[in-house]
C-alpha cells in the first residue's frame, strides 16, 4: 500500500524573519506628514492661546471698570486723571498714573507704577502685553499694564493735559464711549480720522494697540461693559459723545 504521505512533511512553521526596515522614501513620507500636521496644529494652538489671553484681558478690564466706578463714588463723580506728575514728554518709571490711582480698588495699593512693574503678579496686566514686552529693555520705563485711558477723558490744557480728572456725567452715552483699552502706553491717542502712526507699530511706547488680540483690541466702556473691537469700531467709540 502506497503511503498517504510519501515524503516527510514538517509541521513546524518556517522561521520568522526580521521586520522589514523603512525605506528612505517611506521615512521621507512620514516626515512630510508630520510637517503638514505641525503646520496645521501650531497656528491652531497659537490661536487658542491668544483667545485664552484675550479672555483674561476682558476679565481684567471688567475689574478695572468696577474700580473706576468705586473711585468715582469716592471722588465726587470724577474719574482718575491719566497721570499726576511732570510733562508727558519726560517718561519716568516713578510717575503716578490712573492705574496707580485705582490700585486700592483692585486689592493692591501702590505709590508708583514702577512698583507694579517690579512685581506683576496680583495686578490686572494684559497677558498678551506681557507676552510681547516682558523682556523688552524699556519694560520698567513705560507706565502701563498694557492698558491706556482714552485721550478724550483728558480735559486739561497746556503742556500736560493729562492731570485733570474727568466727570463721568460728561459722557452723554456711556454704552458707546470707551474709557480704557489695550494700549502700549498709559493713554490711547487717536489723531483725526486714523490711529496715530505709532499705534500699530508694536513698540512699547506707542499709543494704543488696536490689533493686539488677533486683529482686534479689548475696551472697557463707561457703562461697565467690555467689548472686543476692530480698529474701525474702536475709532467710532473714541469719537462718541
Amino acid at each position: 500500500m502506497t503511503p498517504r504521505f510519501p515524503h516527510h512533511v514538517s509541521l513546524r512553521s518556517r522561521p520568522v524573519t526580521g521586520r522589514r526596515a523603512f525605506t528612505l522614501v517611506e521615512l521621507l513620507a512620514v516626515i512630510a506628514i508630520i510637517g503638514v500636521l505641525a503646520a496645521i496644529l501650531i497656528p491652531v494652538v497659537s490661536r487658542v492661546r491668544q483667545s485664552a489671553r484675550s479672555a483674561v484681558c476682558i476679565k481684567n478690564l471688567q475689574s478695572i471698570g468696577v474700580a473706576f466706578q468705586l473711585y468715582a463714588a469716592d471722588n465726587r463723580g470724577l474719574f482718575p486723571a491719566a497721570k499726576y506728575d511732570e510733562a508727558v514728554s519726560n517718561p519716568n518709571p516713578s510717575k503716578k498714573t490712573w492705574q496707580v490711582e485705582i490700585s486700592p480698588y483692585l486689592g493692591r495699593e501702590v505709590q508708583y507704577f514702577s512698583t507694579l512693574k517690579a512685581e506683576i503678579d496680583g495686578y490686572a496686566f494684559c497677558p498678551e502685553y506681557i507676552s510681547k514686552f516682558r523682556n523688552h529693555p524699556d519694560w520698567t520705563t513705560y507706565t502701563t499694564a498694557g492698558y491706556g485711558m482714552s485721550n478724550k477723558l483728558h480735559v486739561g490744557a497746556g503742556i500736560n493735559p493729562y492731570t485733570t480728572r474727568f466727570p463721568h456725567t460728561n459722557i452723554d452715552v456711556p454704552s458707546r464711549r470707551f474709557l480704557v483699552g489695550d494700549s502700549n502706553n498709559f493713554h490711547i491717542l487717536i489723531d483725526g480720522s486714523t490711529w496715530t502712526a505709532g499705534a500699530t507699530a508694536g513698540t512699547i511706547g506707542s499709543s494704543g494697540d488696536p490689533k493686539r488680540h488677533n486683529g482686534r483690541a479689548n475696551y472697557l466702556f463707561a457703562d461697565g461693559h467690555v467689548a472686543s473691537l476692530t480698529p474701525e469700531k474702536a475709532l467710532e467709540s473714541y469719537k462718541a459723545p
